[in-house]
């Protein structure tokens, strides 16, 4: 398994320890991943998870990490319908400091809140809201591919999420930076 796979792994695998009887909702496990990968983001210029993320009628998605919550790994976690428990211990080489620390503050902060109001949560963002409409109108497509730069906006007031503007702001130059200096080396 590539080092990132292993990564999106071991962060399924935190949550689900950190959850009682070490099993955890999918729904309410995507909503922490994607709010740790929003923080970290404005934080610290990068996504914890390196993944893609969909817009869904449900909320936010990290496309990869979600195919991998969808099937057991033999003996890290298995999974039984929409709920996934954890199998091994957390293995944190995977993850930096700053990585470990953004999960445990979104686990202090958003942990004990429900699936289902974690989902609505999240209907707050601009990185969803931008799509809201689209859902509305079931003519129209279910997923869309969300944009990063929706990721250092400001959510609505009803959501009390604060994030520091001038950090926010000197993440979003690092970010730009370091996605230029990949397409170059690519």
């Amino acid at each position: 398994m590539k080092f990132q796979e292993q990564k999106r792994v071991q962060s399924i695998l935190y949550f689900a320890l950190k959850s009682p009887d070490n099993k955890i909702n999918r729904l309410k496990l995507m909503k922490l991943l994607w709010l740790a990968d929003r923080i970290h983001l404005n934080q610290y210029g990068r996504m914890i998870l390196q993944d893609d993320y969909c817009a869904l009628p449900h909320g936010p998605v990290p496309s990869r990490t979600m195919d991998i919550s969808k099937k057991s790994v033999d003996n890290v976690f298995s999974v039984h319908n929409y709920t996934i428990e954890a199998e091994d211990k957390f293995n944190p080489r995977f993850f930096s400091k700053s990585d470990l620390d953004v999960f445990e503050e979104v686990w202090n902060r958003f942990g004990s809140m429900s699936d289902i109001v974690l989902k609505d949560y999240s209907h707050f963002f601009p990185e969803w809201k931008r799509f809201e409409n689209e859902f509305k109108d079931n003519s129209r497509s279910k997923s869309h591919w969300m944009r990063v730069d929706d990721f250092f906006k400001k959510p609505l007031a009803e959501a009390n999420f604060e994030i520091d503007p001038e950090r926010s702001k000197l993440s979003q130059s690092v970010y730009y930076e370091n996605n230029k200096i990949q397409e170059i080396l690519q």
